[in-house]
Formats: structure tokens, C-alpha cells, sequence
């Protein structure tokens, strides 16, 4: 079987990471440009695992994840020459995200009509909501139309037609997975995962616009550990259980007072 692809977009060394060079990322994504170095603040300020090393070790874990695909090899997008290989997938991949090891074995074979595939997207993490732990931390996300950030793959005559931008992020992959002709291939099985844990930007951006988290953060992530451990192993996916168990315990660890 030739290998797929599994393409880490942008994913600095978050051990060293500059907090300055967050400004024009955020800024992209009509975000205050000093979102991450106020809440990396307050985060530090409260907790014994400061943010970076939070963040390290949640990549840790993805990239752990994404080496146990089978039948896959992990590029960095700086590496990548834009192409796919013949009768293979090219999927793309955050930082702090999850990946079934059988993930492109689960998948339907391709045919030369295919174009792009799309799957089940689990979601761990609280609801941006007010009553944000009235759902549990593990969702399963509706399989329809939508593109989620790791949940679809592309061929290699589909990215030699439509160039890679065109699939890199997932707004762009949605509007070419939506085009007229496009040969999409759909499996219910759920075989990825979004990780929105607290410290990733679209939770920064919730939680620092609450006051009662920028006044004290512990009650928060207090409410959070329980809600995870509360989560039965067994009642989850086969797959999941060993990065959801690592997971709780990166947190857990992380949210112990100074």
C-alpha cells in the first residue's frame, strides 16, 4: 500500500515560543493581537505548568498520536511539495489534535473518480457557552456538510487540479469539497479529534471575556479536571481512550497551584 499523508500545518516550538509573534496570528483571525500573552499571563500566574510547556506537551501527545497512523507518514508543511502520492490520501493536521491510528485503514478505498473523503470528528473540551459543561467534554460532532480542521483528505489529482491552498486550511477546503463535480467520499466512522483545551486560542478568547475567569482561573479549569474525569474510559472510542487518559493527566498536572 502506498503511504498517505498526514500534513502538520503551522506549529512553532512552543518550549521557546515567542509570545510577540502571536500578534500578527491572531490579528489573521480578527482576534485582540494581545489575546495569548494576556491569558499566557494570568495562566502563569495561577498555575504550576506555565502555558508554553502546557502547550509542548499537548503537541507531544498530537504528534504522538499522528505517528501511530498506519500506513502514513507526518510531513511539516514546510516540507511538503503540494502533491499527493498515487492511490493515497493527503490529510492535514493541527498541533493539539488527535488521529485514529487506523484512521486511512477505516476509510473506503479510493477509486480514480475520488477527489476527497470526509469523516466523523470527535471534539473534547467545554462548550463556549455559558452553561458550557451542560454538554460532556466529548462530543461527536455532526457528520453533514461541514469541514472540520482534521476530519477530511484529498487525492492527488484533485490537489494536481485545485493546488494545495485550496485544501490547507479547512474554510478553503470547504469551498472546494462544496464545488459543482466534486467527488466526495463520506464514512460515519468517527476517526478524528479536535482538542479545545484551555489553552488553545478559540478557549483563550472565550474564557478571557468572562470576568469571573480573568478573576480567578482556578475555579475554571477546577470545573474542567472534574468534568474530564469524569469521562469512563470504556465509554468512549477504542482509539481515544489512550490520548483522552493522557490527556486528563497533562492537565490535571498542569492546573496544580504555584
Amino acid at each position: 500500500m502506498q503511504k498517505n499523508l498526514l500534513i502538520l500545518r503551522a506549529s512553532p516550538d512552543w518550549n521557546t515560543f515567542d509570545m510577540e509573534r502571536s500578534r500578527g496570528f491572531l490579528r489573521s483571525l480578527h482576534l485582540p493581537e494581545d489575546l495569548v500573552i494576556a491569558f499566557a499571563a494570568l495562566w502563569d500566574k495561577h498555575f504550576k505548568v506555565d502555558y508554553r510547556s502546557v502547550r509542548a506537551q499537548l503537541k507531544t501527545l498530537a504528534l504522538q498520536t499522528y505517528g501511530e497512523v498506519r500506513h502514513a507518514s507526518l510531513l511539516r508543511h514546510e516540507e511538503w511539495d503540494g502533491a499527493g502520492r498515487p492511490d493515497s490520501r493527503v490529510a492535514f493536521v493541527d498541533d493539539d489534535d488527535w488521529m485514529s491510528p487506523g484512521l486511512f485503514e477505516s476509510l473506503p478505498a479510493t477509486t480514480s473518480a475520488e477527489d476527497g473523503t470526509r469523516w466523523g470528528s470527535l471534539r473534547v473540551g467545554r462548550i463556549f457557552a455559558a452553561n458550557g459543561y451542560a454538554e460532556p467534554p466529548i462530543q461527536r460532532r455532526p457528520l453533514d456538510r461541514i469541514v472540520y480542521t482534521n476530519n477530511y483528505a484529498v487525492t492527488a489529482p484533485a490537489l494536481a487540479r485545485l493546488g494545495r491552498a485550496a485544501f490547507f486550511e479547512h474554510d478553503a477546503a470547504q469551498e472546494s469539497f462544496d464545488r459543482p463535480g466534486f467527488t466526495l467520499i463520506t464514512s460515519k466512522k468517527y476517526l478524528s479529534c479536535a482538542v479545545k483545551h484551555p489553552c488553545c486560542t478559540m478557549s483563550a478568547n472565550y474564557l478571557m471575556s468572562r470576568d469571573d475567569f480573568r478573576s480567578d482561573p482556578r475555579r475554571e479549569m477546577s470545573t474542567f479536571t472534574e468534568s474530564v474525569h469524569a469521562v469512563p474510559l470504556d465509554g468512549i472510542e477504542e482509539w481515544l481512550r489512550k490520548p483522552f487518559a493522557q490527556f486528563r493527566q497533562v492537565m490535571t498536572d498542569a492546573v496544580r497551584p504555584r
